[in-house]
């Protein structure tokens, strides 16, 4: 009987330990249980919490896989947060845009290059214009230093066309062993030359030029057939008066010749008249050029 009542001792002692080994054991299985639920809540609040959880049940190996979806779901939050960083950055693009259109205008260039062009080409109209309608060298009535030179290339002109033999010049013939040619239409006579040349030298000069250097065939003017004229630039040419009366002065031209020439300057007195209300040249032509 004792032995007997003795097994029955053990065996409710081994049952009791095994039930409370079993009851042991089940803290350990729910816990995951409740520590899942916190993920369903607030996620932002339960990150921490569940932090420590997977520590405290380091013995439980089926709880991990549980707790690991935890994270990532506690991870969405900063995702989401992080996304919204990133899209704050796009507002100062439009800044980064707007000096792009503002420094756009092309205006600034545009105007110096209409103000620039316009200043040099004013002078150079103008003064050809006002040089023009001073000088009238056909019709000088008051002559001094100054307005000599213009008459004196006036008559240059004329001389320089005649003794061409005007525009165009006639046919080329022979005479006495030597080649001739007419004078162009317009100066073909006698007449006609005279009167060209009277513009600007006296009849007296004229008919002196005339008779040295033409002769008459069959009522036209002819010439020799060659052409004449010299180096000397009478348009840098500097005038200084020599003698005066009212109707006739003498002026002391000094004239040039061009700088690659390397000559001194000429020195040629030009005797002038006034006919009527206007100065003439009574040098001869070939007297002075």
């Amino acid at each position: 009987m004792k032995i007997n009542t003795k097994l029955s001792a053990l065996c409710i002692a081994a049952t009791l330990m095994s039930v409370a080994q079993a009851a042991a054991a089940a803290p350990a299985v729910t816990a995951p249980a409740e520590a899942t639920q916190p993920s369903v809540a607030s996620p932002s609040a339960s990150a921490p919490a569940q932090v420590p959880a997977p520590a405290a049940s380091a013995s439980a190996t089926t709880p991990a896989p549980a707790q690991a979806p935890s994270v990532p779901a506690a991870s969405t939050p900063a995702a989401a947060a992080g996304s919204a960083k990133a899209a704050t950055p796009a507002a100062p693009s439009a800044p980064v845009q707007r000096p792009s259109t503002s420094v756009a205008p092309a205006a600034a260039p545009s105007v110096p290059s209409t103000v620039k062009p316009s200043k040099p080409q004013q002078p150079s109209t103008s003064a050809p214009a006002a040089a023009a309608s001073s000088v009238k060298p056909t019709q000088l009535d008051k002559l001094n230093h100054e307005s000599a030179v213009p008459l004196v290339l006036e008559a240059q002109s004329r001389y320089q066309y005649a003794i061409n033999g005007g525009s165009p010049v006639g046919e080329s013939f022979q005479l006495n062993g030597k080649s001739y040619r007419y004078l162009s239409e317009d100066i073909g006579t006698k007449t006609k030359l005279i009167s060209y040349l009277t513009q600007a030298y006296t009849k007296q000069a004229s008919e002196q030029f005339v008779g040295k250097f033409f002769v008459e065939v069959n009522g036209r003017l002819a010439q020799l057939n060659a052409d004449g004229g010299n180096l000397l630039e009478f348009n840098r040419a500097t005038a200084k008066m020599v003698t005066m009366t009212p109707v006739k002065r003498s002026y002391l031209l000094t004239v040039p010749y061009p700088p690659e020439t390397k000559q001194a300057n000429a020195k040629i007195t030009v005797n002038f008249e006034k006919v009527g209300s206007y100065w003439k040249i009574s040098s001869a032509p070939h007297v002075i050029f």
